[in-house]
This record gives structure tokens, sequence and C-alpha cells, in this order.
């Protein structure tokens, strides 16, 4: 217990002296709107089919600078968007959701590094599962480390063997999934972010809808050069049925750009009403806006 302490004591250290310099150079990809409305398609549904009520779980961050894991920044910009959905209502709550949120909520989104969760926080979310709740979850989200976590969400932290670093361009999209989330994209797409891998979780537990390989772990100055990547295939966005539940998992979300890029807000969306069971129509408006 005391070992694997110290290494996640480690890991927050080290990523704390990196973080002013994590990648900084990138910037985000410029995208075809002829291309975005193609994948997009027409907007036959202009309301969802019952009320929803999101709740976005939020977190605060010291390890980061400016412009990467900005978690109360992306919350405020979504309760924006999607209270312009109808029907719609948007609640935030901080690291993590009350017995409450549990009872009412349609679909519970984490973007956040969450706290250590005990097994009544295991037992709050399996049952939301087991009625039929949606997750998502982002990015750092995955930084709780162990397979408890694993378990619902599809893969987690992986103290001692998890690793993280700039995400490799293109990204590998499997377009045919029967979510329909990756509908329309092409096999390749560019996303500009950081990468996760080797975490725990099974791929046979989850279905992978995009992968990348993994270059040179830890901060980055420039893009990795060909012969530095691994050559594997470690999820990117996946998603995962437990019970009568749904759960969306999503590795890219590190950069504050990410969620304005509108490939991603595409994925992000889509896999939201996935999880929710409800058409992406009435989202649709909220690819290209600032609210």
């Amino acid at each position: 217990m005391f070992s694997r302490l110290l290494t996640c004591l480690c890991l927050l250290i080290g990523m704390a002296l990196s973080s002013s310099a994590q990648h900084s150079w990138q910037r985000s990809p410029t995208r075809d709107p002829k291309q975005i409305a193609k994948i997009v398609g027409p907007i036959r549904d202009t309301a969802p089919t019952r009320d929803l009520k999101i709740v976005w779980v939020w977190g605060t961050d010291q390890n980061h600078a400016p412009g990467f894991h900005e978690y109360i920044e992306v919350k405020d910009m979504f309760e924006g968007l999607l209270q312009q959905v109808p029907r719609v209502t948007f609640e935030a709550v901080e690291k993590f959701p009350t017995e409450q949120h549990w009872a009412t909520a349609d679909l519970v989104v984490f973007y956040a590094q969450l706290d250590t969760l005990l097994e009544q926080d295991f037992d709050q979310i399996d049952s939301y599962l087991r009625r039929g709740g949606g997750i998502v979850a982002i990015h750092a989200a995955m930084i709780q480390p162990g397979e408890e976590l694993a378990a619902r969400f599809g893969l987690a932290w992986d103290p001692g063997n998890t690793q993280w670093g700039v995400l490799p361009i293109p990204a590998t999209i499997d377009p045919a999934t029967p979510t329909g989330i990756m509908k329309g994209f092409p096999a390749e797409i560019e996303l500009v972010d950081e990468h996760y891998w080797n975490l725990l979780g099974s791929v046979d537990d989850i279905t992978v809808l995009a992968t990348a390989p993994a270059g040179v772990a830890g901060p980055s100055t420039e893009p990795p050069e060909k012969k530095t990547l691994d050559g594997k295939a470690w999820p990117l966005f996946w998603v995962k049925e437990v019970s009568k539940g749904r759960v969306f998992g999503s590795i890219p979300g590190h950069n504050r750009f990410t969620f304005d890029d509108p490939y991603f807000r595409i994925i992000l969306l889509r896999a939201m009403a996935w999880t929710m069971r409800q058409p992406f129509d009435p989202f649709k408006p909220l690819i290209i806006t600032d609210q």
C-alpha cells in the first residue's frame, strides 16, 4: 500500500514540475466548414424526446499552466451551450455528485481529476448505471487509479505503468462502430491534444472508437518523430455498456482549445446523446458556436 501511494505521489510531483512545458507548442487544427457540415448532416429534430438533466462534475487544477485542464472554464462553456438545447437542464457540482444528483441525472459528465473514491461512491455509480444512466468521462477523470474505476469507466490510471505524452497525429477512426458517434469521419483525423496509454482495463470489455500510437513519455517541445512511435493502437475514445447504463470515455481533453474544435465537439456531443439514448439532432447547433 505504501509503495502504491509513493508511486502516485511521485507521479503527481513529476506532473507539477513539468506542467509549464506540456505541449505548449500545439495549436488548434483548422477545420473545413463544408466537411463539418457533411459530417454533422441536416437537423431533423429540434428537441430531445424527453426532459433531460445533465450533471457536470468539475474540479480545480494547480499542476498545469493556463490553457490546460481548464475544468472551470470548460464547465462554464458547456453550461452556456447545453442550456440552449430545449428540454435540457444543466447543473454543475464540484468533485462528485450528491445522492440527489445521482437520483435525478440522465447524464453525468466527469471533467476533473477525481479524489480517491470510496466503496459508497462506487455503489452510487453502480446504482445509477443499473437504472440506465449515462456517464461521460473526459481525460483527467481517468487519472483516479484502480480496477474499480476501470470496471465502470472502461479504462483507468495504472500507477507505475500508465504514461502520458503528446498525442501523435493522425488518430485512426473506426466510423463503422454501431454507436454512430464516429459516423462520417474519415479514417484518419488530426486531433491536437495529449495521450494516455497503458491504462488499466481490457479492450475486450470496451468498444474502441479511435486509437493512436504512443511516442516519448512526458512533456514535448515539438511533434514526435515517426521513429519514436510504438506502432500500437492505444484507445482514444471508447464506449462501454454497464448493466442498463452507457459510458463514453475520452483521452483527449487536455488542451482548452480542444473543446472549441468542431470535430471534438461532434464526438463529445454525439457521445452525450448516445449515453442518454437521444437523437443527436438537437445538439447539432452547438457544434460551431461560442455560446
